[in-house]
């Protein structure tokens, strides 16, 4: 449940910063905030990748 509510977070995070990018226009927003943003995409992607291989490794 712990793996599932953290996947829940990630995704979430992931969808807002998505949201960010997508609805803000290029004048809206810093241009190291597009940068910024897209290193926490990034980072939160891969932070969804890890619990993928967490689950992956459990034995069921």
């Amino acid at each position: 449940m712990d793996q599932i509510d953290q996947l829940n977070s990630l995704l979430r995070t992931i969808t807002a910063n998505g949201d960010m990018v997508t609805i803000c226009s290029a004048d809206a927003l810093h241009p190291q905030s597009v940068s910024t943003l897209g290193e926490a995409i990034f980072n939160t992607a891969l932070a969804v990748r890890d619990v993928f291989d967490q689950v992956e490794e459990q034995r069921l």
